[in-house]
């Protein structure tokens, strides 16, 4: 299901190695449930959790259920790996660094300098 919120393939998300955390995550605020409902072939019964499914893989954030925990980052791993950097073809700002002496090089044209 989460292959068909993202776009992402399985294998791509497996690759993030946040499956795991997050379906513990959506099981856990969810309650068991609209789990029940979304694993068990009924998605189109909770939009609520669906959205929030899309947006903690996008994001790496839970924005929060109505009636449970507000809006939060689940880790700093899942900010690194959320599919907003993939799909933007960069790392997630502040986790990687440019290289050694990235800074002596000008930078690319269309940049301001």
């Amino acid at each position: 299901m989460s292959a068909e919120l993202t776009g992402f393939t399985a294998e791509e998300l497996y690759a993030t190695g946040l499956v795991t955390e997050y379906r513990d995550l959506v099981a856990r605020e969810a309650g068991p449930d609209n789990y029940a409902r979304l694993v068990g072939g009924e998605p189109h019964t909770v939009p609520e959790l669906v959205r929030a499914m899309t947006r903690l893989w996008y994001t790496g954030s839970w924005p929060g259920l109505r009636g449970g925990a507000g809006p939060y980052l689940v880790s700093a791993r899942a900010y690194a790996g959320a599919l907003v950097w993939r799909a933007a073809g960069t790392p997630a700002p502040g986790t990687t660094a440019p290289g050694f002496g990235s800074w002596s090089a000008p930078p690319p044209d269309g940049i301001p300098r």
